[in-house]
């Protein structure tokens, strides 16, 4: 899998969070952790979106690149660091978990990996995007963010600088490609009905990234004091 993001960037964010998680084992806090996943078509601004969000509520953002990176890199060597910052107790939950979930799968393999780091990264206020990340976290705030694709098309073609016939075919293979990944995933996890496990629907025909963002918040603010 030839995945380009920048070390430093997988770095610092691996970094801040055994930092954050060292803080809270020391500080023992009784407030809910901030979680939010997000799904989001190609081409909807749902990164840009997501990456406001996170900027709001102070939680570290974590893209479908990076959890790639993270369950990919020879021996899981950035979750590992992130596994050991937690509790002997939080460790064996997360493992019991995956186990019972995928089954037997060696522990070296994506398959394992994947849902593993995003367990790992739940343990702080986060928010994940993509990555079937809102199946494996049912309790988290889900949010699915989408658009036309005339709107997809048009900001690909605006954002990325590609022409209309480059924009299209790289919607329609990516949309073929996630909903593969989502259709095994949710077999996996015996989910027949995955296209409807979201919290909030946001048209990006009809907001911009600010409004997007704040209706977000907003919502996310309400879900907390349900669960208080």
């Amino acid at each position: 899998m030839d995945i380009e993001v920048p070390k430093r960037l997988i770095n610092k964010a691996v970094a801040q969070y055994a930092a954050e998680i060292k803080k809270k084992t020391e500080i023992p806090s009784t407030r809910h952790k901030k979680i939010i996943t997000i799904s989001r078509q190609l081409g909807t601004g749902g990164r840009k979106i997501a990456e406001a969000v996170g900027a709001r509520l102070g939680c570290t953002v974590w893209g479908k690149e990076i959890l790639d990176v993270l369950a990919s890199q020879a021996g899981g060597e950035y979750t590992a660091r992130m596994f050991e910052a937690l509790d002997e107790n939080t460790q064996g939950v997360i493992d019991a978990l995956v186990s019972d979930l995928f089954g037997q799968v060696a522990k070296h393999t994506y398959l394992h990996l994947l849902p593993k780091a995003i367990f790992v990264i739940a343990q702080n206020d986060a928010v994940i995007i993509g990555r079937g990340s809102h199946l494996l976290l049912p309790d988290s705030f889900r949010v699915r963010i989408k658009a036309s694709f005339e709107t997809r098309v048009n900001n690909m073609m605006r954002f990325e600088h590609l022409d209309r016939k480059t924009a299209e075919q790289r919607i329609k293979e990516n949309d073929r490609q996630r909903e593969a990944f989502m259709k095994d995933l949710a077999r996996k996890l015996n989910i027949k009905e995955y296209h409807d496990q979201f919290d909030l629907g946001i048209n990006t025909d009809r907001f911009d990234i600010a409004e997007a963002t704040e209706i977000i918040v907003h919502a996310f603010r309400i879900f907390q004091q349900t669960r208080t």
